[in-house]
């Protein structure tokens, strides 16, 4: 279905557009691992909302700390850059750890290894507060989903539509249809997948296909 879908890569082109020119590494990695047509949309609204918390927490890190993740960041890759990451968190000092967990869950995201990122957005919640502990919230729920725990992930989400700010809207009803589906409540899935239609999202066309699908059954 991904592969048909004309609206789809403008949607992602639009986020690339938009996504600060630093996080494009991360947006190509989402790009390649992505496993669902709009969870990889999802993925990227995650990751961009993070960047402003990494940075407000990056400023206030000790030097020596924030140098060592920044060379884990340019020189390692992969299962590499996880273990190293690993490493820091157990070192980094409060003010830097809730970037270096970020990092690590982005990164356990994008090998796929989702119940140990769900460990790290669940760390990361327990770190932060406000608007980036929103976003922890959110990245736990969709790596319980990913990891096959629908139905944590469901109950997770249906906490977070009553937390969000309109501007996460549109991701957390995408989030809950896609986790309410898989869940198989279809009648939630139908309700957020109405609510998305109401906000005029650039993938409309599938989000019309969605509700009329689930409407036929």
């Amino acid at each position: 279905m991904a592969a048909t879908n004309p609206a789809q890569p403008e949607a992602l082109a639009d986020i690339e557009a938009r996504t600060p020119q630093a996080l494009h590494p991360i947006l190509e990695a989402a790009f390649t691992y992505r496993k669902q047509l709009v969870l990889g949309v999802a993925a990227i609204l995650v990751v961009a909302a993070a960047y402003a918390g990494f940075q407000a927490y990056g400023a206030k890190a000790k030097a020596s700390a924030q140098a060592e993740l920044g060379d884990i960041l340019m020189t390692t890759t992969g299962a590499e850059t996880l273990t190293k990451l690993d490493g820091l968190i157990g070192t980094a000092p409060s003010s830097v750890k809730p970037a270096v967990v970020l990092e690590a869950a982005q990164t356990a995201m994008t090998l796929g290894d989702y119940a140990k990122a769900a460990g790290y957005w669940e760390a990361l919640v327990g770190l932060t507060e406000g608007e980036m502990q929103f976003v922890a919230r959110l990245g736990n729920a969709k790596a319980m989903l990913l990891s096959g725990n629908a139905a944590d992930a469901l109950k997770e989400m249906n906490e977070l539509v009553g937390l969000a700010s309109a501007a996460y809207t549109v991701p957390v009803y995408r989030q809950l249809a896609l986790t309410a589906e898989a869940a198989g409540d279809t009648a939630q899935a139908l309700a957020a997948y109405k609510k998305l239609e109401e906000e005029k999202v650039g993938d409309t066309p599938f989000i019309e296909y969605k509700i009329s699908q689930l409407e036929s059954k």
